[in-house]
């Protein structure tokens, strides 16, 4: 019995609907379960039985032909259950390369994600394929995820999953990650000798545990600018938005004898050109991030991300100053905001481009929503330093080591301030901070000033 390999093609064309036959193949397992499959053909191959002595068939042509049409087949086949010894394996992936004459073609993804993801993104409890190409990410239907055609989509990857392996097996991800990572390293920088260092790292007694404070800050560069049109109207239209790429990464110690010193001070190495360092807002200045030249401790994006990642594990809380854009642009997802574990204390971590880690929000503290009023300005840390702290910073640059260490003062000058108060008293408190910034245009008085001497010891004196 001969069927057209292509339903699709024989529905749609018009041969098709003038003299297909629609088939009905049922399979009969041997544990009594039918399964039942339509398709359309367009041609049937005669089955005759054979001759009889005198040269004649048993059945006329009638029953040829229903026998042909209604043909029946024994095969050693099992219906898809799943029987002891057994082992039943999904499709969840598939990669297939698209050819390109001109590029050499890429690779994409098509992944199944599964009911978790969806239950906790959404609410809702349901499978769903993915297509995965370069930062382009959107659902398809799971028909697409396993067709393919030679002459552009070539599969080079299939792979299958055992059905319900998830409840038979510990799937725990164990962290490969351990503590020498946090250890001396060398620099890249051909330049760097120990008299430049700006951080001491931890000692094996120094270790962080669960629920340690980290000071956490990073500094950004531009590598290319924001393209943008002027509208007829006047109004500005962003063609291309500007992209951003962590330059330093500072992690301070929050308790013990070493408080305030950093552990962490990377300047990450980058290939790519930097259309503007930001030095008034980075502090980061040209040459520092080129190895021949620099007197920074020089290191690669891989290398600090291991150092954050194994933190984040460990379960350290990271206390910084408006945190979310630091850690949107190195990859890192806080989990839902609130008032001190926010969203906004995410933005340090997440300029690590191709990763993207998961903080739990309770291990983020972002001081610019511990002083901060509903419907009011996000207030700045020179301002927070000033008012609370008598500290004058940010003079001419930001330094990271700097805005790591008030971060964490004004989270402690937190804690004393709302500490034994009510809701009432800390919003009093916060009144206070919003009527004395508008008085001064939210704008530090260089004379009243505190000289922000160090409450901390240097580096160097350590």
């Amino acid at each position: 019995m001969c069927f057209c390999s292509s339903l699709g093609s024989s529905v749609e064309s018009a041969i098709g609907k003038l003299f297909g036959c629609e088939v009905e193949n049922s399979s009969l397992c041997r544990c009594a379960k039918e399964t039942v499959r339509s398709s359309l053909t367009l041609l049937f191959t005669m089955h005759y039985p054979e001759q009889n002595s005198q040269g004649k068939f048993k059945y006329d042509f009638a029953e040829i032909l229903k026998k042909s049409i209604c043909l029946e087949q024994s095969t050693q086949a099992c219906a898809v259950e799943e029987e002891e010894g057994a082992s039943l394996y999904d499709l969840v992936v598939t990669v297939p390369h698209i050819q390109d004459g001109r590029t050499g073609g890429n690779l994409v993804a098509h992944i199944k994600v599964g009911e978790t993801y969806h239950q906790r993104k959404e609410g809702v409890t349901h499978q769903q394929w993915y297509l995965f190409n370069d930062f382009l990410i959107e659902p398809i239907d799971k028909a697409e995820a396993a067709q393919f055609d030679v002459s552009w989509k070539v599969p080079a990857i299939l792979y299958y999953a055992k059905r319900n392996y998830h409840t038979k097996y510990d799937l725990r991800i164990k962290n490969p990650i351990d503590a020498s990572v946090l250890l001396t390293e060398a620099s890249l920088a051909r330049k760097q000798r120990k008299s430049h260092a700006t951080f001491i790292p931890l000692m094996v007694s120094e270790m962080p545990q669960a629920g340690d404070l980290v000071g956490l800050d990073a500094e950004f560069v531009t590598l290319n600018q924001e393209e943008a049109e002027l509208r007829s109207d006047g109004t500005k239209s962003t063609i291309k938005p500007s992209q951003m790429s962590v330059a330093r990464i500072t992690c301070v110690r929050g308790q013990g004898p070493n408080e305030g010193i950093p552990f962490i001070d990377d300047y990450i190495s980058t290939q790519e050109q930097v259309v503007d360092y930001l030095t008034q807002y980075s502090g980061i200045k040209p040459g520092d991030l080129d190895a021949k030249i620099s007197s920074k401790h020089l290191t690669t994006l891989k290398s600090t991300y291991l150092k954050l990642r194994f933190l984040i594990d460990t379960g350290v809380r990271f206390v910084g100053h408006g945190l979310q854009k630091d850690f949107r642009v190195i990859n890192l997802l806080v989990g839902q905001t609130s008032r001190c574990c926010s969203a906004e204390g995410s933005a340090e971590i997440k300029s690590l481009n191709a990763v993207v880690l998961q903080v739990p929000k309770d291990q983020v503290v972002d001081t610019v929503y511990l002083f901060h009023l509903p419907r009011k300005r996000m207030i700045s840390l020179r301002f927070l330093a000033w008012y609370f702290l008598d500290l004058n910073i940010q003079g001419e640059t930001h330094d990271s080591i700097e805005d790591a260490r008030t971060a964490l003062q004004l989270y402690k000058k937190y804690l004393e301030l709302s500490h034994g108060a009510g809701n009432d008293e800390m919003r009093k408190v916060l009144k206070g901070l919003y009527e004395k910034g508008r008085k001064l245009d939210w704008k530090v008085p260089e004379s009243e000033a505190g000289d922000g001497a160090a409450v901390f010891p240097s580096v160097m004196g350590l």
